[in-house]
């Protein structure tokens, strides 16, 4: 779990602003971050992986841009191959929806995909 944990993290952080897994976003946290949920899957089996993009509800430009250059990283192959020790964590087949928040100053781009465990 260690392996995807830090793949997902090296990932998600790789893009301009901070990263959390779902339910450690530090109450101190300002806006825009990424969340994600983080899985482990059994080898060749796949599972469920999203993330949510945060921004102010001050537009949608900067939030829109930022789904943009993360969905770019999926480009090539509608997947991404993050390595870490002993193989690879695979993300594909991003489906992307805009979303409000509870608090109305909130919006989120609401990233979905498949993910695959290929190590040790």
């Amino acid at each position: 779990m260690t392996n995807t944990a830090r793949a997902l993290y090296e990932f998600w952080s790789s893009f301009g602003l901070p990263a959390y897994t779902e339910g450690t976003v530090p109450t101190d946290a300002q806006v825009p971050y990424i969340t994600y949920n983080l899985v482990e899957t059994e080898p060749f089996q796949p599972l469920t992986h999203y993330a949510r993009v945060w921004y102010r509800t001050t537009g949608n430009r900067a939030l829109l841009e930022k789904v943009d250059q993360i969905l770019s990283a999926f480009a090539a192959r509608d997947a991404v191959k993050i390595d870490c020790d002993g193989g690879s964590v695979v993300l594909r087949g991003p489906t992307v929806q805009i979303m409000r928040d509870a608090n109305p100053e909130n919006s989120y781009a609401y990233i979905s995909m498949q993910i695959n465990s290929y190590h040790l």
